[in-house]
């Protein structure tokens, strides 16, 4: 299997389990909570990372990564209509935070890869 046939895949299952979980009344955390912002901020890492290294055109790979921030909200609202709970504003600064690590680290990795095929001996 292809690397950008294993991270399509990877996406696909992580997009659809954060929008299962966003939709279950039973994953409510509490506020603060260690796990709640390695989950968040994992999660939408993922989700900003794949797009970046998988699309060839720059920008249409950040357009589509841009593009994880406003779903984010809108899951954030409605796993907040599903299980009762408030929107959380931490949970969406987790969010955003992962989604500009993401950002970053598949730049660089982008970066790297393009250079490298640059050189020449």
């Amino acid at each position: 299997m292809q690397v950008s046939a294993k991270l399509k895949l990877i996406w696909i299952i992580v997009f659809i389990g954060l929008v299962t979980s966003s939709l279950s009344k039973n994953t409510a955390s509490a506020q603060g909570n260690l796990f709640d912002f390695i989950f968040h901020v994992s999660i939408y890492s993922i989700l900003a990372f794949v797009p970046i290294l998988l699309f060839r055109k720059r920008l249409i790979a950040f357009m589509a990564t841009i593009a994880i921030a406003p779903i984010s909200f809108l899951l954030e609202m409605l796993h907040g209509i599903v299980s009762g709970v408030d929107f959380q504003n931490l949970d969406a600064f987790y969010n955003n935070l992962g989604i500009l690590i993401g950002i970053i680290v598949a730049a660089i990795i982008r970066l790297k890869i393009h250079y490298q095929n640059k050189i020449v001996i």
